[in-house]
């Protein structure tokens, strides 16, 4: 019964980063060692080997529920060891310096993650660190480890990107083409609205800062051959606002084309990676999902973000519409009012 005790509890303690806070003395077999060679052996257990393996389970049992805070080796990300003070969270989780560690049982020392969890892991470790009284929040990993792994192992959104490969490249130009559009175009309609906004106040005193200025200075340029004629007033205003709308249209088609362009491209990934999957499978001769998941990465990354370039550009899209429709509304309100102010005063004369 005791070797099997011995059993079940050596797997555990080599794993274990509570040996870090319990180093072994001098001329002494290490905890973890001792509990496999004890769990193998054929002989009888003496009364100090169930001495020291009833002490090493109690410690493990006494050391699971504690947080404690002691100073160990900690590998530094250069691969220089150093002695840091580390907080160690039961046989789950250790923080030292507020960076999450990794126990490594070969060596009996931790190491700092290579990449660490996300912002709002690492702002609770830091205050975890910090708290000195009362309840503090803390990050636990319950799989003594693997949880971490995976959150180190996800990709980061420019490896992501580049699974995308060629394709992936291809669809983020074309965005941030449609970006810059939207952004220039967006810029220009604002200080256009607010330019009209106040021609609008002003309408006896036109200005050929904006459109609205330019359509009535337009209509009021040659009163002596306007007014004669409500056919030529009418065309003449048509032509001037005309003029206006390719300027507040600016850009808009190129960006209808960014938002029909973008699904295709990922279209062309999503094909582009299918066919390195099934080489994959061809050259190997089996469906290993590790030797597919390149080809996978390929077409799911081109399709998210061929989906996302469209979806963006096609909300700019519809702002800048909105926008513009606003502006040359204003400009054909304007201009049948000034038309049938000026066919009035012809029947009135």
């Amino acid at each position: 019964m005791a070797r099997q005790a011995a059993n079940d509890n050596s797997s555990i303690l080599q794993q274990s980063l509570i040996t870090t806070q319990f180093p072994t003395p001098a001329g002494e077999i290490p905890r973890d060692e001792w509990m496999r060679q004890f769990a193998a052996s054929t002989a009888a257990p003496t009364a100090t080997d169930l001495q020291r393996l009833w002490t090493e389970i109690q410690r493990e049992m006494t050391a699971s529920g504690q947080v404690a805070k002691y100073r160990a080796t900690v590998v530094q990300p250069s691969g220089e060891p150093a002695e840091s003070e580390v907080i160690r969270i039961g046989p789950f989780t250790a923080i030292s310096d507020g960076q999450f560690l990794a126990y490594l049982p070969s060596l009996r020392e931790f190491n700092v993650l290579p990449r660490q969890l996300p912002g709002e892991f690492m702002s609770v470790a830091r205050d975890f660190m910090t708290a000195t009284s009362g309840y503090a929040n803390a990050v636990v990993d319950a799989g003594r480890g693997s949880l971490l792994a995976l959150y180190v192992e996800r990709p980061t959104p420019a490896e992501r990107v580049d699974a995308g490969a060629e394709i992936g490249y291809i669809i983020i130009t074309v965005g941030a083409l449609g970006f810059l559009a939207f952004v220039f175009q967006l810029i220009h309609l604002v200080i256009v609205r607010l330019a009209v906004s106040s021609q609008l106040k002003h309408l006896d005193r036109p200005t050929a800062n904006n459109p609205l200025g330019r359509v009535l200075l337009a209509f009021k340029g040659d009163k002596s051959r306007i007014e004669e004629d409500s056919d030529v007033a009418e065309l003449r205003i048509t032509e001037a606002v005309l003029r206006e709308v390719p300027k507040l249209e600016r850009f808009q088609a190129f960006l209808r084309l960014c938002v029909a362009a973008g699904p295709l491209l990922g279209l062309i990934g999503t094909v582009v990676g299918m066919i390195l999957t099934f080489q994959s499978i061809t050259e190997s001769g089996s469906s290993n999902p590790q030797l597919m998941a390149n080809g996978i990465g390929v077409a799911m990354i081109a399709t998210v973000l061929g989906l996302f370039v469209a979806i963006s550009l096609l909300f700019a899209n519809a702002l800048l519409n909105s926008l513009s429709r606003g502006v040359v509304q204003i400009l054909d309100e304007q201009s049948a009012g000034m038309l049938a102010e000026s066919i009035e005063k012809q029947r009135r004369a």
